[in-house]
């Protein structure tokens, strides 16, 4: 989102970022369709993610050294630096997040399959969330190729839009 700029359809103006202009937001484009509707449909929604696909890793520091064997059999993690008592090592991220954070608690009686809701207590009141994790690997834990987890992130996207074509319109 860093690079990109609003421009404003009625008055022309540039907003270096969505905050800076109340009637605008930036969204996924994947997952922009259902943050629309449920908005129009009254479930005001906070942030979202259609999620991603990306092979990173996260650092972690200090493990203790009882876990190193272990660790190093472990096709996800890369041993950094070894020390006395610990060591240091990345961990391959192995999915990713599809979610809508909504501004506040909605009770839904249903989801689609392989979404589930969570409340999210914040800093200020309760917040529903409804999320689908996305792995990077298949069933024989081999790495999926990308357009694979970019298929089912779209798949998920639609099948999340059908859920909210179905949902009635909050009072």
């Amino acid at each position: 989102m860093d690079k990109n700029s609003i421009i404003d359809k009625t008055t022309f103006e540039v907003c270096t970022h969505a905050e800076d202009h109340p009637n605008v937001f930036v969204c996924d484009k994947a997952i922009a369709p259902v943050v629309a509707l449920l908005n129009k449909k009254g479930y005001k929604t906070f942030s979202s993610c259609s999620g991603h696909y990306r092979i990173e890793f996260y650092e972690y520091l200090d493990e203790d050294i009882i876990n190193l064997e272990k660790y190093k059999n472990n096709k996800r993690i890369i041993i950094k630096k070894v020390k006395d008592n610990s060591f240091d090592y990345w961990k391959e991220v192995d999915k990713t997040l599809l979610y809508i954070l909504f501004r506040e608690k909605y009770d839904f009686d249903n989801l689609p399959y392989g979404f589930t809701l969570n409340i999210n207590n914040g800093l200020d009141f309760p917040r529903t969330c409804i999320e689908c994790e996305i792995s990077y690997y298949d069933e024989f834990n081999e790495h999926r190729i990308m357009n694979d987890v970019l298929n089912e992130i779209d798949k998920k996207c639609k099948l999340l839009e059908k859920w909210v074509n179905n949902l009635p319109n909050q009072k």
